[in-house]
């Protein structure tokens, strides 16, 4: 090899059909265990450095077909004639109370379907269990930091008799097989993901020990299962607040897809209302969700589709995900991030639809606008502009007190609904929204009076209500009997916990 020149690195396709490079060398290696017996979870590329960590001692194995498959002749010569390869099943636990695991640490990542499974039973093998662990009631919470739905599903939970263990959604595979070991819950919760590691680790150490994992997603899918690299979550029972979603996870082969919308947050039904707002119509929301830049860099939509998209939401179109993606391309929503081009795409059509929604209502009635500092330059000068509010705070009473809230529904939920959908009216309050698919959700008497098409549909129709304060009174009352009867989140998780017995 001439001078300088890099050696050529043992490339595999991953189970997902990318190449990927390997490396060689006792640091790609991780270890754990106490056992006086080496066991390796894959060789790696190069017998030979398993050969050296095992010290000269004898040793077992376990490989991947597919791994073994793509290496070259000498690779299978390298392995030592008396070294015992393992096939999955046995690795019991007595086998692995005597072992210590050595971890070729890209397997979990080049083919997560096998070693998901070997990975998790070596973790749990080594802790201390009983025979037969007995299920609790008790529901494992991945808690995303800030997450503002995690509070409110810890209570419903609570109120339905499933207490609830907090995990950090940055906790270990590790760490949860030592909680695992003290107890076995009867189900693991996330929202959006949260807590779920891209190879689908912490699910296939839930799945051994016989945890079901639910995943609720209240954003967009496809924006979540971009960065999953296996395919585990098909294997979860899978909750999405806008059914429009349901038939692409199922061909895509979700087993288990139910539609569970939001609903209304409990300290809203006991909101005060807040003074000097009955004549005004308030909007709180972010002119971009956090961190958009970048979860959407590298992507790029056409401008000729941003202008149809534009002139479309002013004559009340809705240029939501599905739109951009039949005009984009085909490309898999999964495996991969291509859904995030037509995300890109429907969240610049929801910024043209909130802006111009917003614009007119100010020009129409009085605006007060609570968000970020994006806003500023998005709207007229008779908008009044004020800073975030707390979810947990004052947000209850500044529903209650307004004599409007508008809501605009984001494009990337062809057919969602938001927290606005039932907070503001829990909180005594008067929802302007717009006419998102979602709506049917509720009795047609009640939306119809409170429905917009377009932002200058939405300027008269706050016009009209604003200026009968009992027609609004009448409307508003007829809405929080129905949340208190039909849509707390008591509802959601009874039918969530119901679907999760299965």
């Amino acid at each position: 090899m001439p001078s300088g020149e890099r050696p050529q690195r043992t490339t595999v396709v991953d189970e997902t059909g990318s190449p990927r490079a390997l490396g060689v060398g006792p640091e790609t290696f991780a270890s754990f265990g106490r056992g006086p017996e080496p066991v390796f979870l894959g060789l790696g590329p190069d017998p030979a450095v398993a050969v050296g960590l095992a010290g000269g001692r004898p040793a077992a194995f376990l490989e991947c077909p597919a791994f073994a498959a793509a290496m070259p002749p000498p690779w299978a010569q390298a392995v030592p004639a008396d070294w015992e390869r393992l096939e999955p099943e046995a690795l019991s636990p007595a086998r692995a109370a005597r072992s210590t695991f050595y971890l070729y640490r890209q397997n979990t990542r080049l083919f997560p379907s096998f070693w998901g499974s070997i990975w998790a039973r070596a973790q749990l093998a080594l802790l201390p269990r009983p025979e037969k662990a007995e299920t609790t009631p008790a529901v494992l919470l991945a808690r995303r930091q800030g997450g503002l739905l995690e509070p409110e599903i810890a209570r419903a939970l609570a109120a339905l008799g499933r207490p609830v263990t907090d995990i950090p959604a940055e906790a270990s595979g590790p760490a949860v097989a030592r909680m695992l070991a003290a107890g076995k819950p009867s189900l693991f919760l996330c929202v959006n993901g949260a807590g779920l590691d891209d190879d689908g680790l912490l699910f296939s150490l839930l799945a051994e020990a016989g945890v079901p994992v639910a995943v609720w997603f209240v954003d967009n899918p496809f924006h979540v299962l971009g960065r999953f690299r296996g395919a585990f979550w098909k294997k979860a029972r899978l909750f999405v607040t806008d059914g429009a979603f349901l038939a692409p996870l199922r061909s895509l082969g979700a087993q288990s897809a139910v539609h569970l919308p939001l609903a209304a947050a409990d300290h809203f039904f006991t909101a005060r209302p807040e003074p000097g707002l009955a004549n005004r119509t308030v909007f709180v929301g972010r002119s971009a969700f956090a961190g958009r830049d970048q979860f959407f860099a590298g992507c790029r939509v056409p401008e000729a589709l941003l202008a149809t998209a534009r002139s479309l939401v002013a004559a009340g179109g809705r240029p939501d995900f599905f739109w951009w993606r039949a005009r984009l391309g085909d490309a898999p929503l999964w495996p991969g991030k291509a859904g995030r081009t037509a995300g890109l795409g429907a969240e610049t059509a929801s910024l043209f639809l909130r802006a111009g929604v917003l614009a007119a209502l100010a020009g129409a009635v009085p605006l007060s606008v609570y968000g970020d500092p994006g806003w500023q330059g998005l709207l007229p000068e008779s908008a009044t502009l004020h800073g975030p509010i707390d979810y947990y705070g004052p947000l209850a009473g500044l529903y209650a007190g307004a004599g409007l809230v508008a809501n605009v529904t984001s494009l990337l939920l062809p057919g969602g609904l938001t927290q606005r959908h039932f907070d503001v009216w829990a909180a005594g309050g008067c929802l302007l929204t717009d006419a998102t698919p979602g709506l049917p959700l509720f009795p047609a008497r009640l939306t119809a009076p409170v429905t917009y098409a377009t932002p200058a549909g939405a300027a008269s129709l706050a016009r009209t209500l604003l200026a009968d304060p009992g027609r609004r009174a009448d409307i508003a009352a007829g809405w929080r009997r129905l949340m208190a009867a039909e849509h707390r989140y008591e509802h959601r998780l009874a039918l969530l916990l119901d679907q999760c017995t299965l």
